[in-house]
């Protein structure tokens, strides 16, 4: 198994053009089919607002003109990302949406592979740096494993595995094994226990999977009962990594770490892409 197919959510905040950049060069570089999507969220635009007497009119001209305006944006944001494509010769595809965005892409994404998206797409046009809601939900909801982008991205350098031996956590090294968007890259193992051994064994069985696949692959077995996310985030600097596999560590699981105020506080910590799966 390989990577085919990648979508990736077309919108102009930094960390959506980061993905969009990341996304055509994975298309490029693993000779897959890269699909942009942009989405109009009429029902955001022209959402009901408080009207003096005689401002419905104004409202539905008001209305009108943004959603104008927000077509002819697409558009450009579609035109830049052919470009782009073209530019290095991947191949691609646009699709126009309109609709409520996190239901729009949850159904897009089962023709795909790999989802890339930035932590602040909201198909919103505002400058809203925070972690979109839209974001949140497919954290939680999508089906398919998606990376979610900051600032900055790079599809190249280490990346962080953080493995506890979950079911959950297993799943994210068996798919980032097949897929194999990470070949050539050096991959570290990191579990984090109480227990030193505990920690090491886990890191060396999540390693073992991933050797098969000719990986090249370090093992980091970390004794602590400090917060994981701290850990994670710490470590991936330290190594200078570019991608945190999303997996779990430590003595709570890192997908528990993705509810209420916890995902903005994690997504803020981390210096590079998370790729995540259920």
């Amino acid at each position: 198994m390989v990577l085919r197919s990648i979508l990736v959510a077309l919108d102009a905040t930094p960390a959506s053009s980061a993905a969009q950049t990341l996304a055509i060069d994975l298309a490029k570089r693993l000779e897959c089919q890269i699909t942009g999507i942009a989405i109009l969220d009429r029902g955001y635009i022209t959402a009901p607002t408080a009207v003096g007497i005689g401002g419905m009119a104004f409202k539905q001209h008001r209305d009108e003109v943004k959603l104008q305006e927000a077509k002819a944006f697409l558009d450009r944001l579609e035109r830049g990302f052919q470009d782009s494509c073209e530019a290095i010769g991947a191949a691609w595809q646009v699709i126009e949406a309109e609709g409520v965005p996190h239901r729009l892409i949850q159904q897009e994404s089962g023709r795909h592979d790999l989802l890339v998206i930035g932590k602040d797409t909201d198909f919103h046009f505002d400058d809203d740096p925070s972690i979109a809601e839209m974001v949140q939900r497919l954290l939680h909801e999508n089906a398919r494993p998606l990376i979610v982008c900051p600032d900055t991205a790079s599809s190249q350098g280490p990346v962080l595995v953080a493995y506890d031996g979950s079911l959950r956590s297993s799943r994210v090294v068996h798919m980032l094994a097949l897929l194999g968007h990470v070949r050539g890259r050096p991959v570290h193992v990191l579990s984090v226990a109480p227990d030193q051994a505990e920690a090491a064994e886990r890191a060396r069985y999540a390693s073992e999977l991933l050797t098969k696949h000719e990986l090249e692959v370090t093992p980091h077995g970390v004794s602590s009962r400090a917060d994981p996310a701290e850990i994670v985030c710490a470590e991936a600097e330290a190594l200078g990594a570019t991608l945190i596999a999303m997996g779990a560590s430590g003595h709570r699981p890192i997908h528990d770490l993705f509810l209420g105020s916890t995902t903005q506080r994690l997504l803020d910590l981390c210096p590079c892409p998370l790729f995540v799966y259920h």
